[in-house]
């Protein structure tokens, strides 16, 4: 009896733990929000300036948006796909290239141009930031 007792006692206090898909939803979204604003300034600070960059100004920063799936509480950040705007951009792997300036033989120079690793370097800076905001976020929803 006192085993049962123990595993009846155990499994309410492991449902109190449990979460809702609407409290998951705002977890996630916490921790989706530190990647979303970390995405945003690494995406600024990695962008080519000088003379091998694009002519056209791409707004990736204005394509970042949240998304949720109802079923489980998931948070996505990624790139929107807007009007005017090139968020499926994002989806390419920008490695680097060789860039080729001037108009001849005699002016035709080749410079490398590192890659724009914007999206991984924003992972690994903020893995512990977004698990920190997470955290907060259950502990505020348990009431501790």
């Amino acid at each position: 009896m006192e085993f049962l007792d123990g595993l009846e006692k155990l499994d309410s206090e492991l449902s109190k733990l449990s979460l809702t898909p609407n409290q998951k939803k705002l977890m996630t979204k916490a921790g989706a929000e530190v990647y979303k604003e970390s995405l945003r300034n690494n995406l600024n600070n990695s962008l080519h300036k000088g003379p091998h960059s694009r002519r056209s100004n791409i707004k990736l920063v204005d394509d970042i948006g949240l998304k949720y799936k109802a079923g489980d509480g998931a948070t996505y950040v990624g790139f929107k796909n807007t009007a005017g705007h090139y968020g499926y951009l994002a989806r390419f792997l920008n490695d680097g290239y060789m860039a080729h300036g001037g108009k001849g033989a005699r002016e035709h120079t080749t410079k490398y141009v590192t890659g724009l690793h914007f999206q991984e370097r924003t992972i690994n800076e903020t893995k512990t930031l977004i698990l920190a905001a997470e955290v907060k976020k259950y502990k505020e929803m348990l009431g501790d």
